[in-house]
């Protein structure tokens, strides 16, 4: 999970929309993935989440010691099959397309990169920002 998150410090949120305030890495971290410690009541934190676009819930004793990982969407968590980060994260990303939503806005930059350079989808139709197509290049050795 670690190297997902450096990732997404590598490509910042975007700001988007009328007056909205730059939004930290950090922040959209918690757009990405979720902590509950285990025996806290899934029904109790579900109702308190505000997010729309899915996420992940990890839940476990620490955040670096997750036990289970759920895919929060619409209020409803869907257990991950693979119970790694790497599997969790890839599940994230295909629901992504299973239920037609789309990317959370300030997840979006890494969110495309993700669809582009892993999953190789839609590579050439997609507007990628530049910090995107900086760290594709500098990633694939390629002259940006």
């Amino acid at each position: 999970m670690s190297a997902i998150l450096l990732l997404l410090h590598l490509l910042p949120p975007t700001c988007k929309g009328k007056k909205t305030g730059k939004m930290s890495a950090s922040d959209a971290a918690g757009r990405l993935i979720k902590f509950m410690k285990v025996g806290s009541s899934m029904e109790t934190f579900l109702k308190e989440t505000g997010l729309k676009q899915p996420f992940l819930l990890g839940v476990g004793e620490r955040s670096n010691s997750i036990q289970d990982f759920y895919i929060i969407l619409d209020q409803k968590a869907i257990p991950c099959r693979m119970q790694t980060p790497v599997a969790a994260f890839d599940e994230l990303f295909k629901a992504h397309y299973a239920f037609a939503v789309s990317y959370d806005e300030a997840l979006s930059s890494f969110f495309t990169f993700i669809q582009i350079t892993v999953y190789g989808i839609d590579v050439g139709n997609v507007k990628e920002s530049p910090r995107v197509k900086e760290i594709r290049a500098r990633l694939l050795h390629c002259a940006v």
